[in-house]
Parts: C-alpha cells; structure tokens; sequence
C-alpha cells in the first residue's frame, strides 16, 4: 500500500459543489462521492501553518515545541475522544528529534516525497525528496534535497516558482488569474514528476485556489468563467493522482480551512485605540516616556501619528515605579503582528501589570461590540494564551524580560473581518465582497484502499498523521493524541469512526 496526501488550503464545498453537479469537476467529485469524507476540525487560530504543523506531527502545538498554552484555545484537542494510541517504538525510540511525518516513516524505511508543504525550509535531510513550500526564498537549488532534484525539476519545468514571480508587476496587479493558472499548471507537472519517482508517502500542498479565493471571492461566488477555469486545472491534477493509484493504495484529499464572505467589518484597531476602563487613574503614566502629558492618556485623544511612532505609543509599559495600577488603555492592549484579518482571527496582547478584574472588564466589553445594522456580536470565540520566555515566540512579538506575555485569541464571528485599520470614524462599515475570509471549517477525503462509500463524523487534524501510519502499517507512537481513520495494514480498510446515518 501507499498514501498520497493531497492538501489544498481553501477548498470549500458551497463553492465546488455545485461545479461538481454539473460535471466540470470530475476526479473531484469520484473522490468526495466514492469515498469517505468528513468535516475536519483543527488548532486554532485557523492560519495555514499552525494547521500543517498540526497535521504533519499529530501534535497540539505545546507538544511541537511550540508556544506553551495553545491547547487552551486548541479546538481539537478539546474534541479528541479517545485515548492516545500506545505503539511498541515511539520517536524518542527511534532517536528522532524531527517530530514530522517524514522523519517517522524515513526512520522506518518507508521512501517519501515532500512538495511545498509550509515551514520546510530549509529542506531536511529524509529518505526520499523534500520541496520546500513557503514562507521561502524564489526558487533556486537550496530549497531542495537532494539537491539534484532541483536540476531534474528546472529541466520540467524551466521557470518553476514556489510563489508567485510577479514578472511584470502591473501585469500581475492587473490581472492575477493568469498568473494562478500558471503555478497550477506547474504544480501538475511538478506531481507528475515526483509520481514518477519511488515512493510509499507523497505530501503534496497546493496554495493556489487559497490566493484565488481571497483575490476573487466575488467571482468564485458567481462561478465566473475564469475562475472555474482554476478550479477545473486543480480538478485534472486530481485526475492524474488517480490514473497513478493502485487499487490497495490510499488517496487523502484534505484542506485544513475553508472559506467565508465578509460581510461586515470590525474596526478592531481602533476599538482598541478607543477603549478607556472605568477605572480612575493612577500612578503615573507610561505615555509619558514618549513625550506624551499625563491627561491624554486616553488614546481615542491621541492624533493620527506615523506608523513608527503610533507603535511606539502602544508598545507593552512597565507597572509605575511607585506601585498603582495603570489604566487599561493603549499601552495596555496591543494588536499583536501575527493578527491576520483576512484569516479571521486576531492576537491581543495584555501587558503584565494588568488585573484580572482589568482583563475581565476588557473582554466583556469587547464581547459586548455588536454590529448595529445585524445584531451579530463582532467576536466568535475568544481564548486566553499565556507564553514564557524560552518557549517558540515569533520575532516580532514584543516581550517583557522575565515575565509571562498573556494574550487573547480573537476568532471573528461568521462573516465579520476584524480590521488593524484607523482612523475610521465609526467601528462598523460594510465588508469587502471582492475578498475571501478564512473559515475554521476544513474538509477531509479517502479514497480507495477498499474504502466504502460513508460519511464520518467531523474528525480532528491530529487523526492524519495516524492514519497514514496505520495505512503503512507502522506502529503509532504513544505521545500522539489523534488515532487512526482506518484499520491498520491490509485491505479492505474500514473506518473507524461513527457513520452519519
């Protein structure tokens, strides 16, 4: 048996569904209505990283290494329903510190290829090949192992590009969707290539209907010709893993996010800019080592400054040398880098020297925003995230020396961005009908391998990696919290979860 993985950030099921009644998505639709499919529930927030990661180590992300306290806001995790699965070896066994997929099945012999999976740059060192997907330099032959795998693949295709080469950049801004059909052609040719090779595991990541949907969500909701053309190349790229598969071996299509309109949109930025506690002031202010007087500590006063200094401004303070509290306002709350309005969710940090009395305040009126024009709350969920110094925080978080950055998770109600722009006059307006808004909701496919046709229940990220390794028959190490979706070895393979009647 083998197992080709097929990710494709974005793919949603209002939009190729109906491509699919119609006949214009063939091999897609062989695969969603002779097979097995589920909803696919994983970490949050719903970016597309912290989703692979979850999905190519069947690790929460405090167990990958990563920032400790995710598995507080960690839809899956909350979800999984049966105990972790014990395994004669485990990866502290077999001396593998990579927790990834490809170390597992390398360190058991089995041959892997890897294409533009995100964070795999630079490429490791696997038996088989890795193409490094982004974030990544252009292309050139660092961004594969071995390393003559880039010679063999620039002789297929000549000009390939991870991302977008933006030639001629007003032609690009122009018109994208040129562009976007390019990179799926190229990544065609690119899975044809690596089918070729010897392989048991092949994980292969498309990005490209994720850029057409955000760019074109207005288009792709009106099945606009140009853009079902995109959709048809991903569907005869699925045509071409199919004629490859043998009877015994396992197809897994899945998308770790889906996508949404937005409808209206929250001023999250200058909500913050605006919100003053009903707290009196004491002590004295932070605003002041920026040059600011102590009575315009409320930052709705403050003017429209340079981006530079605005941050400044807002920078995490210190508690007061001579004790007190500081009022929760701007140098209190800050919209953290990693904030993504058109993923859906946003990071608020919370400066140490806050209360809890303070933060519970803030989060109520926060939960309390509500759009006039719908009644529909601005907030969908909201998570309370602690990190520690020595644990993964990205560069351009800010920190406290030696003390706890707490954070707040934002995910955005259904349809609702939650913008990082100011200096609106008014916190709500109408959304941006052209673009496309993540939506936390993924969607999983098997196909063959003596899979009946079934629906299974919604299934969590954490369940693929054990999948793959019950479907190669490989012991599942203990440390992994998903379980498997199919009988271990041979065929015909059965589900193991609940069907939907």
């Amino acid at each position: 048996m083998r197992v080709l993985l097929i990710g494709v950030d974005g793919l949603t099921l209002r939009i190729v569904k109906p491509l699919m009644a119609q006949g214009l998505l063939p091999h897609l639709r062989q695969i969603y209505e002779e097979g097995v499919h589920a909803l696919l529930r994983a970490p949050l927030p719903p970016a597309a990283t912290t989703r692979w990661q979850a999905i190519l180590t069947g690790l929460p992300p405090q167990r990958q290494g990563l920032t400790p306290g995710d598995g507080e806001y960690d839809r899956c995790l909350l979800e999984t329903i049966t105990e972790p699965q014990s395994a004669s070896r485990t990866l502290h066994d077999l001396g593998q510190e990579d927790k990834a997929l490809w170390s597992l099945l390398s360190a058991w012999g089995r041959r892997i290829l890897v294409a533009n999976v995100p964070a795999t740059y630079p490429p490791r060192p696997l038996n088989g090949i890795m193409l490094s997907g982004p974030p990544a330099p252009p292309f050139y032959a660092g961004l594969a192992y071995p390393p003559d795998f880039a010679s063999r693949l620039l002789e297929v295709i000549p000009n390939y590009q991870l991302t977008p080469t933006w030639r001629g950049l007003a032609a690009w801004l122009g018109e994208p969707l040129t562009e976007i059909r390019r990179l799926l052609r190229e990544r065609s040719a690119l899975l044809d290539l690596l089918l070729r090779e010897d392989w048991d595991c092949c994980l292969f990541v498309l990005h490209e209907i994720d850029l057409l949907q955000h760019l074109y969500w207005d288009r792709v909701l009106d099945l606009h010709r140009e853009v079902v053309a995109c959709y048809r190349l991903l569907d005869e790229l699925l045509g071409r893993a199919l004629s490859v598969l043998r009877s015994s071996d396992l197809l897994i299509l899945l998308s770790p996010y889906s996508f949404q309109s937005i409808k209206r949109t929250f001023y999250l930025k200058e909500y913050l800019r605006r919100y003053t506690p009903n707290l009196p002031v004491q002590g004295t202010l932070a605003q002041q080592r920026v040059g600011w007087p102590a009575h315009r500590w409320k930052l709705r006063l403050l003017p429209h400054l340079p981006a530079q200094r605005r941050w400044r401004t807002w920078r995490l303070a210190a508690p007061p040398a001579g004790g007190g509290e500081l009022p929760l306002a701007g140098s209190a709350l800050l919209l953290l880098p990693t904030s993504s309005p058109l993923g859906g969710y946003a990071a608020i940090a919370l400066a140490d020297h806050l209360t809890e009395k303070q933060i519970e305040e803030f989060i109520a009126d926060l939960q309390a925003q509500v759009d006039p024009a719908t009644a529909y709350p601005a907030i969908g969920d909201l998570y309370r995230d602690e990190t520690y110094p020595g644990s993964h925080v990205p560069a351009s978080e800010p920190t406290l020396p030696g003390k706890p950055t707490r954070r707040l998770i934002l995910l955005a109600h259904d349809g609702i961005m939650l913008s990082s722009a100011t200096g609106q006059r008014q916190l709500w307006s109408a959304g941006e009908p052209c673009c496309g808004m993540h939506h936390p909701d993924g969607l999983l496919c098997l196909y063959g391998a003596g899979l009946q046709r079934s629906v299974l229940r919604p299934v969590s990220a954490y369940d693929i990696v054990p999948t793959v390794l019950a479907a190669l028959n490989i012991p599942v190490p203990a440390q992994l919290v998903g379980r498997p979706l199919i009988s271990a070895g041979g065929a015909p393979c059965k589900p193991v979860l609940d069907i939907v009647s």
